[in-house]
């Protein structure tokens, strides 16, 4: 077969190589890779500017189809249509034994297709059964494929930030996390979301007011931004601020645009420091939170809002391509043209 491989450090050093097949040893299933989504860090790998270990074949936002199992699988079958997340976790560090696996910290832990592990650039896949879950009959593959990044807001967002009935949440950046982020506020018993980004992500926000967002702010344009918000609330701010564009701008903003004794929950990632005054935690009483990756129980829950359609992926895939446009495929994310693009022909 052949897989999309970060071969070495560096910029650039991506190229398709042939490998060999792989086959799953003890606990593992081999997975026919249906669709596979590009990722903003399997970007920031391409340019270096994130943790992974070379050669690899990359990617891990997947969906597919098992068609072979390695000795003492028990609860997966071939022919079962799957997806999962990244990280196999250890189960035996203190993190892990703590209920924080997405935080494991064993040298060897395996991340697919960043670290130790192949991953879904590729026709195929070996993934260990017990990081795998079975994809609810009614949700196309297509769809699943963005089970992924859909985990990691539905664990920030249902399992650690208090969004109550009746809530005004405010999310920043109307990405794929941004907009799946309107979707779970909404789920969650939001009764106004505000979105902002900048003029670039005008059609972004387009596609966000189409998935419940009741205000979008462009705060390029809009100076009073701040204000406005403050406005829209009667004079308090949102109860809750997701900052999901990991841009440092809007990280500084998020504090301006949050009520007193509210919360703030970072998603996004900057990659790089900023000044940010920490007295106004103090003054405004406020919860800050970061979260990192998902949980087991966060695959129950967001596959079972996905099914049920409290969550809609399907307007996010702008772009399907074959593995042979790989190149395609990454500058249109890198210049900002689709929300998310998927390999949907791996051969």
């Amino acid at each position: 077969m052949r897989g999309l491989m970060k071969t070495a450090r560096g910029p650039g050093n991506l190229e398709l190589r042939d490998v060999p097949d792989p086959t799953p040893g003890r606990g593992e299933v081999l997975v026919e890779i249906a669709a596979a989504g590009i990722c903003g860090s399997d970007v920031h790998i391409k340019h270096d500017t994130a943790f992974y270990t070379p050669p690899v074949i990359m990617g891990h936002e997947y969906s597919g189809r098992v068609i072979e199992v390695g000795e003492d699988v028990h609860q997966i079958q071939v022919g079962d249509h799957v997806t999962g997340p990244a990280t196999a976790y250890c189960g035996q560090c203190f993190h892990c034994k703590t209920g924080h696996m997405n935080r494991c910290t064993a040298p060897d832990k395996r991340i697919l297709g960043v670290s130790r592990a192949n991953g879904a650039f590729a026709q195929y896949m070996v993934v260990p059964e017990y990081i795998v879950h079975k994809i609810p009959s009614g949700l196309s593959l297509r769809e699943a494929a963005l089970a992924e990044p859909t985990a990691c807001v539905v664990h920030t967002l249902v399992e650690c930030t208090p969004i109550r009935p009746g809530d005004t949440v405010l999310v920043q950046g109307p990405g794929t996390t941004g907009l799946i982020s309107v979707q779970v506020a909404k789920a969650m018993g939001a009764s106004r979301v505000i979105l902002t980004g900048v003029t670039s992500d005008k059609w972004r926000m387009d596609v966000a007011e189409k998935l419940g967002a009741d205000l979008t702010i462009d705060v390029q344009a809009e100076p009073n931004a701040v204000e406005i918000v403050r406005e829209y609330t009667g004079g308090l701010g949102p109860d809750v601020v997701i900052e999901a564009s990991g841009a440092g701008p809007a990280r500084r903003q998020a504090f301006e645009f949050v009520r007193v004794a509210g919360h703030i929950a970072l998603i996004g990632l900057q990659g790089n420091t900023i000044d940010i005054n920490l007295d106004d935690i103090v003054t405004k009483e406020l919860k800050v939170l970061g979260t990192w990756g998902t949980l087991p129980s966060t695959w129950v829950t967001t596959l079972r809002m996905m099914s049920a359609r409290q969550i809609d992926v399907r307007p996010l895939i702008t772009h399907t391509i074959t593995l042979n446009q790989w190149q395609e495929g990454f500058s249109l994310m890198e210049e900002r043209k689709a929300i998310k693009v998927l390999f949907t022909d791996l051969r």
